[in-house]
């Protein structure tokens, strides 16, 4: 029997902080979708009945649901916002512009009240309720929709036949502990999800190629005639969820196919978004990691995706984390070449621009550290795009053999700190005054942080850390200080200082060598007295070392001496040999002897 909300069954198993103050919850989904892809028109127009059961405390008189690609349309908070001219939505016009334009509405059969709460911009919008909706209680939710990606390529696309639906249809909002997250959409930040179970019929021309989240249970999505080895059999997944699961029916589509077009279903649980992409001119390609299914589909002439390249990439991405994380709990991933470079993650898909490694591990990384553990990114980008950003550098460490792929951050990052110490890390997405900043505090320095953090507790723990997390978390909503009590609880060490020191705050730190000096012994050696002084608000425990001699500092005096014995004369002291230490100063840390 397929198992409807099979997320749900998971979070009695949740680990609670230590005075928690309420017992987790999370709202039940259920999507059922049909869709049709006019490709004269450039519109695919959907159905889709929503089935919403309010498992909080509260009691609810609205809905709220996201319409994301009206955010590549002028009017929007994006185009207001956008400051990167190659992505200038508010001078796009008709035909170019995306929209999704909700046409139909109604919940439990009744017509309701359609709000724009941000207009001009119409990336939200609320359904306002006949009755409450009590704690328990369920509604239906019936809707109609267009949705057009636009010409210009930003986390989705079109161009000919080729349509990278990574956003198009009605998405409920997530309703937390918080209230509703009822977001904008903008250029920096991204995306929040319930968890649900997809229903996805799709009507297309017979020639197109489909790439989606989820297993296709029925229809042909173009994979075997467009596989690159004529002889290889495509694993379609389509036992994973039970032989019972089967389309419903909104009568929305018409009966009967029409001549030339074809339709396929898709199934899924447990994912709290539907990727999305279409077009005739794919390749396909397929590996597998244990029962898990990898799907590649790329163009003709990409040379570097071709023959089990970018399979191996992302077998060897999903083999490192499955390691150090947790095994892969979806059926099959989806690696696709998009039109836009870059990458973006949904559940069991990646949409790329390249095959690279490193965006492949990034991308993939991205399955367990926001589809699995279902963080808010644009309220923690640290949580997720951070804690993405250390992986893909871990494993490049490990795996590739780089030693420290975060040194080269950590030495950019001083003056970076220098100039923007009025922002901390867990700041909202948007509030940060440009996308430059907003990336270096989503991205690199809070992996710099998370290396700080293995450092301090070392290697091991902070994979035990990172198993209890997913273990304990998958398919839930989780935030900061959840990660945080993990640590602890496995470290059983007090790690409110580090965090409340990286992450919500804006401490800084900076080391130096103030003086050094040698005196030499009669009966033979030298004996060194370094003084190490500290400014800012922070505190790391720093290594110290003085010709082969290293010492861990951990005193949080402002100034110290320390003594080195050695039987040769030193020429040099090194603070932070080893280049770990995010610091507002590095060119302080190393003083000449004599």
């Amino acid at each position: 029997m397929t198992r409807k909300f099979a997320c749900l069954g998971l979070i009695g198993a949740v680990w609670a902080a230590p005075g928690a103050a309420q017992e987790y919850w999370q709202q039940e989904v259920g999507y059922t979708i049909e869709a049709s892809l006019d490709e004269a028109a450039e519109v695919l127009r959907g159905n889709a009945r929503v089935e919403y059961r309010n498992q909080s405390p509260e009691t609810l008189d609205e809905l709220y649901f996201h319409l994301y690609l009206n955010a590549f349309r002028p009017g929007s908070e994006w185009a207001r916002t956008e400051a990167r001219e190659e992505y200038d939505f508010a001078m796009l016009e008709d035909p170019d512009f995306g929209y999704e334009r909700l046409t139909f509405a109604q919940v439990d059969g009744e017509d309701v009240e359609i709000v724009y709460p941000h207009a001009p911009d119409s990336t939200v919008v609320q359904l306002v309720l006949r009755d409450e909706l009590r704690p328990g209680d369920a509604v239906t939710v019936d809707l109609m929709w267009d949705a057009r990606p636009s010409t210009t390529c930003r986390r989705q696309c079109r161009r000919g036949r080729h349509y990278d639906f990574a956003q198009w249809y009605p998405r409920i909002a997530v309703f937390d502990k918080a209230g509703w997250q009822a977001h904008p959409l903008y250029p920096q930040g991204e995306f929040y999800g319930e968890y649900a179970t997809y229903d996805v019929t799709l009507d297309v021309a017979t020639d197109q190629i489909i790439g989606a989240t989820g297993v296709p249970i029925s229809g042909d999505p173009g994979w075997t005639a467009s596989a690159t080895s004529p002889e290889q059999r495509v694993d379609y997944m389509r036992g994973w969820y039970g032989d019972d699961v089967v389309a419903a029916d909104l009568d929305f589509l018409t009966a009967q196919v029409a001549e030339g077009r074809k339709r396929v279903y898709f199934h899924s649980e447990d994912t709290h978004h539907f990727g999305l992409t279409i077009s005739p001119d794919y390749l396909y390609e397929q590996g597998h990691i244990g029962d898990i299914a990898i799907r590649v589909l790329y163009r003709a002439g990409d040379l570097d995706w071709d023959m089990g390249a970018a399979i191996n990439r992302t077998a060897r991405a999903l083999e490192w984390l499955d390691a150090t994380i947790g095994p892969y709990l979806y059926p099959q991933i989806t690696n696709v070449h998009r039109l836009e470079g870059g990458g973006t993650e949904f559940p069991m898909m990646i949409m790329n621009g390249g095959p690279g490694q490193g965006l492949i591990t990034h991308e993939t990384t991205h399955q367990y550290a926001h589809a699995i553990l279902g963080n808010n990114e644009w309220k923690e980008a640290w949580l997720d795009e951070g804690l993405t950003s250390f992986l893909t550098n871990w494993f490049t460490e490990e795996v590739a053999g780089v030693p420290n792929p975060w040194a080269g951050t950590i030495n950019q990052l001083a003056s970076f700190e220098q100039q923007n110490r009025a922002f901390p890390m867990a700041l909202a997405s948007e509030n940060f005054p440009t996308f430059g900043v907003y990336s270096v505090m989503a991205y690199s320095k809070p992996s710099v942080v998370f290396f700080m953090l293995r450092s301090l507790v070392g290697n091991d723990a902070m994979r035990d850390i990172l198993k209890v997390y997913y273990e304990q978390f998958r398919f839930t909503h989780v935030t900061g200080r959840d990660f945080q009590s993990v640590a602890e609880g496995v470290t059983g060490m007090d790690l409110g200082w580090f965090f409340n020191q990286w992450v919500w705050s804006t401490a800084s730190i900076d080391y130096s060598v103030t003086s050094a000096s040698v005196v030499a012994h009669p009966e033979g050696g030298f004996t060194t007295s370094v003084v190490v002084t500290r400014t800012g608000e922070g505190w790391m425990p720093v290594v110290i070392q003085v010709g082969d001699e290293r010492q861990l500092l951990e005193s949080r005096d402002a100034a110290q001496t320390v003594e080195f014995q050695t039987e040769t004369r030193p020429t040099e002291v090194v603070l932070d040999p080893d280049v770990i230490l995010l610091e507002s100063d590095k060119t302080n840390n190393r003083w000449r002897i004599g």
